[in-house]
């Protein structure tokens, strides 16, 4: 059996390193050992090859703009050399060049739903990680399997509501919620419908108007071909209490059967309710529920030699 090795990647990866990354990483592979123009940041590479250097495994990382931060993005080692301690290797040297290179945490995000996976938080158990932390929620499914769940005839307008296309939200209405939020904060930061109004489908992304007043609205966006994200959904909290977003959803999907698409919704830990809503009412319907978790560590300094 030849004798693995791992490397620090000095300059921009070639071709034969791209299947070890995710294609939304493989730009930075020409960018390893300069700075990423779009973040600010520095791709840092470890390669693990065998004794004719053939490649066997990336680890692949990003240090931050400040310096002492980086993100692990993605590891990977080829099924025949698996089992070998491969992956344990390339983490424990590319934590030993990010600690070289000033940094004090790294932080990484995976999503379940793999076999790799318990392999995955073996390696980082064995290199002292923190253990993972539950992120969000992802889901896929198509609009068809959103009928067969049980809320979905449930689903029922309160009454004085209609539903609206987004696209036919008038400018005075959203003045409107920008002031009444400016006065008096009624939705989540992260849910504010300006943040993601760029480019929604105009198709699903609908609203929902109550005795004449804009309540709620599900704005979505598509992130690939016949691939479609339920960006934000949101109404407001007396009506949410009692199930007002599911009729909101329903006509959201309704208006996508037929159509070939596949919907992804995203929900985060601090969404408790969401989160019981997905696992319990859609996890068993659809195509596939998963996890992202996180995990981090901190790192200690470089040993120093004595004279």
């Amino acid at each position: 059996m030849s004798t693995v090795v791992t490397i620090p990647a000095a300059g921009p990866l070639d071709s034969a390193w791209q299947s070890m990354t995710f294609p939304s990483y493989r730009p930075l592979l020409a960018v390893v050992g300069s700075v990423n123009a779009a973040t600010g940041g520095r791709p840092v590479a470890r390669l693990a090859v065998d004794g004719d250097t053939k490649p066997l495994g990336l680890a692949l990382a990003e240090i931050g703009a400040d310096g002492t931060t980086a993100e692990l993005l993605s590891l990977f080692v080829t099924a025949d050399a698996r089992r070998r301690g491969v992956g344990t290797a390339l983490v424990e040297a590319l934590e030993g060049d990010l600690r070289a290179a000033g940094v004090e945490r790294v932080e990484g995000v995976y999503m379940t739903g793999r076999p790799s996976i318990e392999a995955l938080e073996r390696i980082f158990a064995r290199c002292g990680f923190d253990p993972p932390v539950l992120r969000k929620i992802v889901v896929r499914f198509t609009p068809e399997e959103a009928a067969t769940t049980e809320w979905w005839r449930r689903a029922r307008l309160p009454e004085g509501s209609e539903v609206f296309s987004w696209i036919d939200l008038k400018p005075e209405e959203l003045e409107e919620i920008r002031r009444t939020q400016a006065e008096s904060p009624w939705i989540d930061p992260d849910l504010e419908p300006w943040r993601c109004s760029d480019r929604f489908d105009p198709v699903s992304s609908v609203g929902l108007r109550r005795h004449g007043k804009v309540v709620g609205w599900v704005i979505n966006h598509p992130i690939g071909p016949d691939v479609l994200c339920f960006t934000t959904s949101f109404v407001r909290r007396d009506l949410a209490r009692r199930g007002a977003i599911f009729p909101l959803y329903r006509a959201s999907i309704e208006r996508l059967m037929g159509s070939g698409v596949t919907c992804t919704f995203v929900t985060s830990s601090q969404f408790e309710s969401m989160m019981r809503f997905v696992l319990r009412r859609c996890a068993p319907f659809i195509s596939f529920c998963g996890e992202t978790r996180g995990v981090s560590k901190t790192l200690g300094s470089l040993p120093t030699s004595s004279a």
